[in-house]
């Protein structure tokens, strides 16, 4: 657990299933996120068989005032590579709350892990994604052309990564 003056960001507890579940929901994803129906039942398969907390990928929980308001999304792709990826319900957004989310992921990822670089990427037109990781000390490293299919379309996305 990683405990700030403004979050708690934590592993999942098997009574935050139904929730999770609750916020697969395209509302929830807002305009620039996937979108795929999953089943209760195969998140807690998934929650069984690891915690969503693995050697691969990990799903963690943010709360603020005991209340989940995101999700945090790692992929360790290969040795010294992550992805991470976040999602924050629409009440807190715009209240730097992404970018001191991103900046102490980074932290305990590199304190942690063996990673000489962290990326993420976002759609081309979620501005307010793109400035919270710029704001997080990523840096732009170009277009990926149709990378994420999401409202019935192909879109681009941005490549940020930062390195130590």
């Amino acid at each position: 657990m990683i405990k700030t003056k403004d979050f708690i960001i934590r592993t999942i507890e098997y009574n935050d299933i139904e929730y999770i579940h609750s916020l697969n929901n395209s509302d929830f994803r807002g305009e620039y996120q996937e979108f795929q129906f999953e089943s209760k039942k195969s998140l807690l398969k998934q929650f069984e068989a690891d915690g969503l907390c693995s050697d691969l990928f990990q799903m963690l929980i943010v709360e603020k005032d005991n209340q989940i308001i995101g999700l945090v999304y790692i992929s360790f792709v290969r040795l010294g590579l992550a992805n991470i990826g976040l999602v924050i319900c629409e009440k807190q957004r715009a209240k730097n709350l992404g970018t001191q989310i991103t900046s102490t992921i980074i932290d305990y990822l590199f304190n942690n892990y063996n990673l000489k670089r962290i990326q993420a990427d976002t759609d081309i037109n979620n501005i307010a994604a793109q400035k919270v990781l710029e704001k997080a000390d990523f840096k732009k490293e170009g277009i990926m052309k149709s990378y994420r299919y999401h409202h019935g379309r192909y879109n681009d996305s941005v490549l940020y990564a930062i390195t130590r």
